[in-house]
């Protein structure tokens, strides 16, 4: 008898857990039509500057939808056009301590209330890069490892490298008519990869093993609109091939993308109104 009721009580618990969960909200949310004046970004939100307020100027529902879920990629959004062409500003007062998963589910109750969102979720298979260790091995410093000075090519390099303070982690590139640059100051692979994605313009998965944190700045020429492509969806960079991003990454880094199907969750929309309900 008493175990039942220590099993009762379990699951009584687990409920109220589960309840809890789905009742999560923000504890003012504004969402409305974007205006002539609006400005598109978003800021705040777990993890932030400012935790306790989340702002989104100009967001499409697609994009609501993208921070709501966690989605890594374009392709996992089903649904009609105007998801992504309709613009709405909102503004949210977040209850202190929200966790960011927290935060995600206010989001997905939020869509539901406002949008009249109904959807369902599927498995199906996407092309992504996979980022692996090339056959000669990893060529990267960890961040701190003494390394020699690079010297400086007789011939300024037309592709333009952004700046980063050398004394705190960061990573960005720069891309131009001439081609992009990354740099990266104590980045992780993961991060590394995130990054990526913006070039290839397909998810980057990082399983290359490597656990530390590194330096490095990689040039490199994009694809281009409507030109040749090697085996890897990449630009081959006829007139010197080191320089396309396939060649750059295993010739500098020693790391290598190859091409792989990996099974991702994605949101079908069965229905949405344009016009979200009254702010309250």
């Amino acid at each position: 008898m008493r175990q039942a009721i220590l099993t009762a009580g379990w699951l009584v618990y687990a409920c109220n857990i589960a309840v809890s969960q789905e009742q999560l909200s923000f504890e003012v949310a504004s969402v409305k039509p974007s205006g002539p004046k609006s400005i598109r970004g978003s800021d705040g939100g777990p993890g932030s500057r400012d935790p306790g307020r989340y702002s989104f100027g100009r967001a499409t529902l697609h994009d609501l939808l993208y921070e709501a879920y966690d989605l890594v990629d374009d392709q996992q959004i089903l649904g009609p056009d105007w998801l992504g062409s309709e613009e709405y500003d909102l503004v949210a007062k977040i209850p202190p301590g929200t966790t960011k998963k927290q935060f995600e589910k206010m989001m997905q109750n939020l869509l539901v209330e406002r949008f009249k969102l109904v959807l369902h979720h599927e498995t199906r298979n996407f092309p992504v890069y996979v980022l692996i260790v090339g056959k000669s091995g990893p060529k990267l410093k960890e961040s701190g490892a003494s390394a020699a000075s690079t010297p400086t090519p007789a011939t300024p390099n037309p592709i333009q490298c952004p700046e980063l303070p050398p004394d705190r982690p960061g990573l960005s590139t720069r891309h131009s008519l001439a081609g992009a640059c990354m740099v990266a100051r104590r980045q992780p692979m993961s991060e590394v990869a995130d990054m990526l994605h913006m070039s290839v313009r397909r998810v980057v998965v990082d399983q290359t093993g490597l656990t530390g944190k590194y330096d490095f700045t990689l040039r490199f020429v994009e694809p281009l609109a409507g030109a040749a492509t090697s085996g890897t969806g990449l630009l081959d960079g006829a007139s010197d091939p080191g320089l396309s991003l396939s060649g750059a990454l295993e010739r500098e880094l020693g790391l290598k993308l190859e091409e792989k199907k990996m099974p991702y969750d994605v949101l079908v929309i069965e229905s949405a109104q344009k016009a979200p309900t009254e702010n309250f």
